[in-house]
């Protein structure tokens, strides 16, 4: 009997924890669901503001044949110089959205209805929930998503990816960064994939569209809050966003767990990557 009364209050206290860290658990920056099958998923389609820009600003610059260049300096150094300007890019529009949003954080004016659907498409394409009216503190949690990924980060993942442009992925589908998708047909098949599986390797038009997902990815996937909650410190103190500081944000991004990480950071380090990052503005919200 004494056994059978401890038994449920273990499970009682079980499941107590349970609800407070399981999917009961509300908070803004967690409303997709987390886990390490999340690793390295479906970014999930480009969003219509994505697709519109993408149709208004065509790019002509073909991807240069990596593997026909066989000075690994000047491979390097092509690769580097390919995706730096789709990195500074889609960083720079990200900026546009953070300073819109501070502006909006800092002024004691209700939100239009024009400022709060704006919002609201924002909150949508990063994975958030819309609401009828938005908080101070909803605005921050937005400002947590919306913020840059450091062109060293991008650089040194779409390397070890890609194998410096020359993988199949990549030539064939455009795709630097492994970035998956779950519809028949939406991209290339794996040659090592388990016959019950299903995934895909996304396809995408051009490496820009992929850099943008792989931006977005990180941005909204459950799977990168510490990755998120660092560049949000590094906000706080007014420091740089590097992507030494968040590569360690990067656990689940491979089944390899640490020892990618340590790849990744061994990349920037070796080839310098830091050197790609721009000046960051630090004009924050308190």
């Amino acid at each position: 009997m004494n056994k059978k009364i401890l038994w449920i209050i273990s499970f009682a206290l079980l499941f107590i924890l349970w609800i407070k860290a399981g999917p009961f658990q509300s908070t803004e920056e967690d409303t997709t669901n987390d886990s390490a099958t999340a690793l390295n998923e479906e970014s999930g389609e480009a969003t219509a503001n994505e697709k519109s820009y993408f149709k208004s600003h065509p790019i002509s610059q073909k991807t240069p044949d990596f593997a026909a260049i066989t000075d690994v300096k000047e491979r390097k150094q092509a690769f580097f110089e390919f995706l730096t300007p789709f990195v500074n890019e889609k960083n720079t529009l990200i900026l546009k959205d953070r300073e819109r949003i501070t502006g909006l954080l800092n002024s004691n004016k209700k939100l239009s209805s024009k400022n709060k659907k704006w919002i609201s498409t924002l909150r949508e394409d990063h994975k958030m929930s819309k609401l009828d009216n938005y908080t101070k503190d909803d605005l921050k949690a937005l400002l947590r998503r919306v913020d840059i990924i450091p062109v060293s980060l991008v650089l040194a993942q779409a390397a070890n990816e890609s194998a410096w442009g020359t993988s199949r992925f990549a030539t064939e589908g455009n795709n630097f960064f492994g970035q998956w998708c779950f519809r028949k047909g939406c991209g290339l098949v794996p040659g090592s994939r388990d016959e019950d599986a299903d995934h895909e390797v996304r396809k995408f038009n051009d490496a820009r569209e992929s850099v943008f997902a792989y931006i977005d990815n990180l941005n909204t996937n459950a799977a990168y809050r510490t990755l998120r909650a660092a560049r949000e410190e590094l906000r706080q103190d007014k420091e740089i966003i590097t992507g030494l500081a968040l590569v360690h944000g990067l656990e689940f991004y491979s089944q390899r767990g640490q020892a990618y990480v340590e790849e990744i950071e061994g990349l920037i380090n070796y080839n310098k990557l830091w050197r790609y990052n721009r000046v960051q503005p630090n004009q924050e919200p308190q």
